[in-house]
């Protein structure tokens, strides 16, 4: 019973590790025109860039590795701790626990460095509105260019 509580409390712990490893998916742009002709029937996310700064924001992600490494540091602590079926209580809270403050750590350590650049667009809505928009990418836009707002990205009109 003790081999297949630690069995499972090691899988367990693997599956949330590997969750952590896990790339998303890029995100497509198409420049088909599709928003051109969206943007004709459509237009109530319209405007004009009035400014372009530079901003950096704090990316909080991490890459799982703190995780696995406080597991695997809680996990040998927390074995040295219990005797009989306690070592594997103890094997098994060490691990989730040093899981849980790897990854913090790791997570404090990233936004110190982690700041990233991005740019921040001032835009004046067609209909008198402002609106901010933050994103990784400058695309080329510069104030003057006639955009559209679409999923919290600017989309140049023509």
């Amino acid at each position: 019973m003790t081999n297949r509580l630690l069995s499972i409390a090691l899988a367990g712990i693997t599956v949330v590790a590997m969750a952590g490893c896990v790339a998303t998916a890029p995100r497509a742009r198409y420049d088909d025109g599709y928003y051109q002709r969206r943007a004709a029937y459509d237009c109530s996310n319209c405007g004009v860039i009035r400014d372009v700064g530079r901003v950096y924001v704090r990316e909080n992600s991490t890459s799982g590795g703190g995780a696995v490494l406080g597991a695997i540091i809680g996990g040998v602590l927390g074995s040295t701790v219990g005797h009989g079926n306690g070592r594997t209580a103890t094997t098994v809270v060490g691990a989730v626990a040093g899981g849980f403050a790897g990854n913090a750590i790791e997570r404090n350590e990233n936004g110190r460095a982690g700041d990233r650049e991005a740019w921040q667009f001032h835009v004046k809505l067609d209909d008198g509105r402002w609106a901010t928009v933050t994103q990784w990418n400058n695309d080329g836009l510069r104030p003057g260019d006639h955009v559209m707002i679409r999923e919290n990205r600017l989309m140049r009109l023509r």
